[in-house]
C-alpha cells in the first residue's frame, strides 16, 4: 500500500482538520483517508485468529475506518465510499440500526461482510461532518475494545482509491 501523504491526530470532538481534508479530496475527486482509533491503555485486545483466522466470522478487534473521495464520472460527481473493518460479526448494518445508527436516505450498502467489513456509498454533496460522525460512531459500536475518542487520520492524496 502507498505511504500516507499526511497524518493528523484528532479528537472526535474536534474533527475540523479531517473535515478540511475530506473537502479537499472531494474537490479533486481523488484520495482517501484511513481512520485508526486509539484504544484505552488498559484495554485487553483479543488475540487474532492466527493461522486459522481465515475461518473466523469476524474482522479485526480494533476497527479500521476508511473514507474515499468520489471520482468524477461522465454523469457528474461520484459517490463517496466509506468502509469499516470491524469485529462486529455478520449483519453489522442490522446491529447498527438497532443502536439507532441507520443509513441516511440515499446511502447504499455495497457490502456487509463479517471479515471484509462494511462498505457504504454516499451521494455527492452529503455533509462531511454527518458522514464522519456516522462512521466513527459505527466504529465505536462494532469495536471489540473500548475506544478513547482520539484518532489518527492517514491522508492519501492525488491517487485513486
Amino acid at each position: 500500500m502507498a505511504d500516507p501523504h499526511e497524518e493528523l491526530q484528532f479528537a472526535e470532538s474536534e474533527p475540523a482538520a479531517v473535515l478540511d481534508r475530506m473537502e479537499q479530496l472531494t474537490d479533486t475527486g481523488t484520495g482517501w483517508i484511513n481512520l485508526l482509533p486509539e484504544i484505552a491503555e488498559d484495554a485487553a485486545v483479543p488475540p487474532s485468529g492466527g493461522l486459522l483466522s481465515f475461518l473466523s466470522a469476524r474482522g479485526p478487534s480494533i476497527p479500521l475506518a476508511t473514507w474515499s473521495a468520489g471520482s468524477e464520472t461522465r454523469r457528474g460527481p461520484g459517490r463517496v465510499s466509506i468502509g469499516l473493518q470491524h469485529a462486529g460479526g455478520p449483519r453489522a448494518l442490522t446491529r447498527l440500526a438497532e443502536l439507532g445508527l441507520l443509513l441516511a436516505p440515499g446511502w447504499v450498502k455495497v457490502q456487509d461482510h463479517p471479515r471484509r467489513g462494511l462498505v457504504v456509498t454516499v451521494p455527492p454533496g452529503e455533509d462531511h461532518d454527518d458522514v464522519l460522525h456516522w462512521l466513527l460512531s459505527a466504529a465505536h459500536a462494532l469495536s471489540a475494545v473500548p475506544l478513547t475518542g482520539d484518532w489518527l487520520a492517514r491522508v492519501y492524496t492525488g491517487v485513486r482509491s
